[in-house]
């Protein structure tokens, strides 16, 4: 028996197997070039776009700002084509780039005019209207979600929905189609990757099956953890995640992650609560803070996982509880900033980041303090100086550090307030720090001045680079001079 409940979206009521939902092609923003792929496939079969593409065009309806793809990838399934042979050959005279994929099912990797399309070729007779909606039923119940489960028909202008899809991006919610879905026990961070990005609300039995997948962990290729990590920070709801991490039994396989859960802050400075409530609302902030200036990319990547991990320092020891001689109690966690950089890294590393970010989110964990120390700009130019030094030398990490330590003081509830590192950055980026990241004494001057490389090059180098910090010499001439005038004194006399 057919569901008849209305749709929420054109009002008609269910009375087949898959609803069709009246939509044009412009509610999906396709693009031209996409629009001239599909053309071409119609004219060998029957073309269905199903993805993404179908699942933000009907978020947006719902209401949610969803930022536009710079280089949108489109999803098609094509029916009742003749062969591949014949496909490649029709995208191919239209100007397209094909490659395929795939032994026992075929994917077309297409790109016309900056637009990627990824075609699947399904295996089959030509096809009516009722054969491809009864092919789109099947597809869709071995999809992960009701709202990636729901395709759009070119030819009649509608999507197809088997699964009530549609209601479900109305409603913002996730739910998995089937017991399919534990086929493949990675969904379970593509359902917490989603929530980070649409701010949506995972239905009670999808977390109910999560936790039942939990001890499947072990079960996922290591080289598949990563990237979804990574697109986790693309969105803005990461305090959202990382609750829905917590209700399914995954946060257990994020140890440095779980430890600081419920672990206390000193009011005072920390009203909104414990460590992973803090953490959340940081990362929050700094996701905001990297859309509204920009920052995309791997710069958005390590900012985001800074300001989520920058407290895991917290944890155990980390923390401690200190009587003050009037009774009251207070919450510290002295030197918190450095363990958490070990404890960031290796959460990192563990999860398959690559080595450039786990270095530089462990250097901005390691830093976030600083800024904490001062009520405004840097209180002298050789502290801007060793700062800088200690973060690189480049003003790209200072940018980013000063947004994660900025999110650090938003992340903070009713307390939230502007960070002192906005200030320092104004004199990181100055011609007096940023301009003197050259190197006066190096180690060609060593060996000029009679010294054989060994343990003594490091200690003499970093001597030297905190004379230049601290304004002793300001350029090589005075570097070198410097340099005769330390091996002096610490050559005996009589020598």
């Amino acid at each position: 028996m057919h569901d008849t409940t209305p749709c929420p979206r054109c009002g008609a009521r269910r009375d087949t197997t898959v609803h069709r939902c009246p939509a044009a092609a412009d509610v999906l923003g396709l693009p031209p070039a996409a629009l001239r792929v599909l053309e071409v496939l119609s004219a060998v079969g029957r073309p269905v776009v199903v993805g993404g593409t179908v699942r933000d065009a009907l978020l947006r309806e719902a209401g949610l700002a969803l930022p536009a793809a710079t280089e949108p990838d489109v999803d098609v399934e094509l029916h009742g084509a003749p062969g591949t042979d014949v496909v490649v050959d029709a995208l191919r005279r239209a100007g397209a780039v094909v490659v395929t994929v795939g032994a026992q099912f075929t994917v077309c990797k297409v790109l016309l005019d900056a637009t990627h399309l990824d075609v699947a070729v399904v295996p089959g007779a030509a096809v009516d209207d009722p054969a491809l909606d009864r092919a789109v039923a099947v597809a869709a119940r071995h999809r992960d979600l009701t709202v990636n489960a729901v395709a759009w028909d070119p030819a009649r202008g509608v999507f197809l929905d088997a699964v009530h899809g549609i209601d479900d991006a109305r409603d913002r919610v996730l739910r998995h189609v089937s017991d399919t879905f534990g086929d493949d026990p990675l969904r379970v961070l593509r359902v917490v990757r989603f929530v980070a990005r649409y701010g949506s609300v995972v239905h009670p039995d999808t977390v109910r099956l999560a936790r039942a997948l939990s001890d499947r962990w072990d079960t996922i290729a290591h080289e598949r953890l990563w990237p979804e990590v990574r697109r986790l920070t693309e969105g803005d709801h990461l305090s959202a995640a990382l609750d829905v991490l917590h209700a399914t039994d995954w946060e257990r396989h994020l140890p440095e992650l779980a430890a600081v859960r419920d672990v206390p802050q000193d009011p005072t400075w920390h009203p909104e609560g414990p460590v992973h409530v803090h953490s959340g609302l940081a990362a929050d902030a700094a996701a905001r803070a990297c859309r509204a200036s920009g920052v995309a990319g791997d710069r958005r990547v390590v900012v985001v996982l800074a300001a989520l991990l920058h407290d895991l320092g917290k944890a155990g020891d980390g923390t401690q509880r200190v009587v003050d001689a009037d009774g009251s109690v207070r919450i510290r966690s002295i030197g918190h900033e450095v363990t958490g950089a070990v404890a960031a890294a290796a959460l990192l590393r563990r999860l398959g980041a690559p080595r450039s970010v786990v270095r530089e989110v462990a250097v901005l964990v390691r830093e976030h303090m600083v800024a904490h120390s001062t009520h405004g700009a840097p209180p002298s130019l050789p502290a801007a100086r060793r700062l800088l030094r200690r973060l690189g030398g480049t003003v790209a990490t200072a940018e980013a550090w000063a947004l994660v330590c900025e999110a650090d003081s938003q992340g903070r509830g009713p307390a939230a307030s502007s960070s002192a590192a906005v200030a320092w950055l104004d004199v990181l980026r100055s011609d007096q720090v940023s301009g003197r990241r050259t190197s006066f004494v190096t180690g060609r001057d060593l060996v000029d001045a009679g010294l054989a490389p060994g343990p003594r090059f490091r200690t003499l180098l970093a001597e030297a680079a905190e004379a230049q910090d601290d304004g002793v010499f300001d350029d090589a001439a005075s570097g070198r001079r410097w340099l005769a005038a330390r091996l002096a004194e610490a050559t005996p006399a009589g020598d």
